[in-house]
């Protein structure tokens, strides 16, 4: 047990802070539970504001204001490295959106080198990661620079639907074949909850505009060609999409993707498409229940090209299970050589929700044996796409994750050539504009200009309480959207 005790009355008590140091100590010590608590004595005694202490044995008292939020980061950080002789590639840093940091401390010091010895010597960053969070955040900035951002918003439409699941998913994904008499009726409450949008719009004194539309899932394409035109025909009708309007589909899964599906998207407007081989070895793809073959990955890519889809997105996986270094610059190789417009690294996180952390708590384990590889790998596929022409645009951080140190201190990244980066994520990332969501686990999120707040409206997860509720999701909109 790691317990942090605290004065009363300082800012550690509930919120962000505690939230912070709860973060770092689960990082620096993944199986032992982090306890935040009021000093028993605080009024009699003044010495320390806050004292850490790991299995009832003191290591650290500090007298730092507790109000001195960064300091005291600090502090506790450093004790628990000397503790654990180990640090962490992230410092101090415990959200999940770094680029936002650095993103600031450019436009506050207008100095990149400034910029970068904030974020090693005050943040503890490790010198690749200040290097790739000011990449993002300078690429972020040339990518929205421009745009209507206070008046502007971006549409997410989740399909839930997958041809099967993932071992390491824990999305909110349901297998079509099973759902199959279920996405008729899904369909239906979709474009009843899509009928929001006309009202979003004319609801306010000012012109909205709509910069990006992304949908996503679940795998779009695992849809009939039918149902898919269908669900064209209803984005076009009630989301004002033009010329200027970023378009994506995520067809994720190559076994879900036919001519016929990309003779469909190309006709609705759709300019940018992921395809996702993970990884490009058979014996892996196996592994994690993709039902897809690497030849798959390559026609998918192909025909998507011949129907004149000019922007495409391939995702890979670091970390799989039972996958080397020369395994995944295997697939890297293969992947590039394919041509992508761009390629997102992902590194596996075992999450709660996923059927791997199931079978990790039978076997016992915890700390897998791919998990040393993940900062190495995360480091050559920086360099590797850096040196062929991509450049990291968008980033975040893992949370939720079980595992090792390792495991939860790191990062997605997506690389892209230039002008071919995906501004829906960057806008909803970096909580640049209002997102409207549809779909059963939509989350819409509203900007309050000025405060910084943000209010983030959910749907429901389940398809089934999503067909029956749908009338209360449109509510939920209506309370927060209606006149703001």
């Amino acid at each position: 047990m790691v317990t942090i005790e605290i004065r009363k009355n300082s800012l550690f008590e509930e919120g962000e802070f505690s939230y912070d140091l709860k973060t770092l100590s689960g990082n620096f010590f993944p199986n032992k539970k982090c306890k935040i608590e009021l000093r028993k004595d605080w009024e009699k005694r003044t010495d320390y504001p806050i004292r850490i202490t790991i299995n009832k044995s003191i290591v650290m008292d500090t007298a730092l204001d507790p109000y001195d939020k960064e300091k005291v980061k600090r502090e506790v950080y450093n004790s628990f490295s000397e503790y654990t002789h180990s640090v962490l590639p992230w410092g101090i840093l415990t959200g999940i959106r770094p680029a936002k940091i650095a993103y600031s401390l450019l436009d506050e010091l207008g100095s990149r080198q400034e910029a970068f010895e904030v974020l090693m010597d005050d943040y503890l960053l490790y010198q690749q990661k200040a290097e790739l969070a000011l990449d993002v955040a300078a690429n972020e900035h040339l990518l929205t620079d421009g745009l209507n951002l206070k008046d502007g918003y971006s549409v997410y439409i989740g399909i839930p639907f997958c041809p099967s699941i993932c071992e390491y998913c824990s999305f909110s994904s349901y297998p079509i074949e099973r759902y199959q008499d279920s996405v008729g009726d899904y369909l239906d409450a979709l474009e009843k909850e899509l009928l929001f949008i006309d009202r979003f719009i004319h609801s306010h004194r000012v012109k909205r505009e709509l910069h990006s539309v992304y949908v996503g899932g679940g795998t779009p394409t695992s849809l009939s060609p039918s149902d898919l035109k269908r669900l064209m025909g209803m984005i076009r009708e009630n989301v004002p999409i033009d010329g200027d309007t970023e378009f994506t589909v995520e067809a994720g899964r190559p076994d879900s993707i036919t001519k016929e599906k990309l003779e469909i998207l190309k006709e609705s407007g759709v300019k940018r498409l992921s395809i996702n081989p993970q990884s490009m070895l058979p014996e892996t793809l196996k592994r994690l229940g993709r039902t897809h073959t690497a030849a798959q990955v390559r026609e998918a890519f192909r025909l998507a090209r011949e129907c004149g889809i000019e922007n495409i997105n391939m995702d890979l996986i670091v970390g799989l299970p039972e996958e080397d270094e020369v395994d995944f610059y295997n697939t890297l190789n293969q992947v590039y050589d394919l041509g992508p417009d761009s390629i997102t690294v992902h590194t596996l996180v075992i999450k709660r929700a996923s059927r791997l952390r199931r079978e990790q708590m039978e076997t016992g384990g915890d700390i897998r044996p791919e998990d040393t590889l993940i900062p190495v790998l995360q480091k050559g596929s920086y360099d590797y796409l850096k040196e062929h022409g991509y450049e990291p645009y968008y980033m975040y951080r893992q949370k939720n994750a079980l595992g090792s140190s390792r495991n939860t201190n790191q990062e997605n990244v997506a690389y892209a050539r230039l002008g071919k980066e995906c501004l829906y994520n960057v806008l909803m990332m970096e909580d640049l504009e209002d997102i409207l969501a549809f779909g059963s686990g939509g989350a819409s999120k509203k900007m309050f200009r000025g405060s910084g707040r943000i209010k983030r409206v959910e749907n429901v997860k389940s398809v089934e309480d999503y067909i029956k509720r749908i009338d209360e999701m449109i509510a939920r909109k209506q309370e927060v959207f209606d006149g703001t």
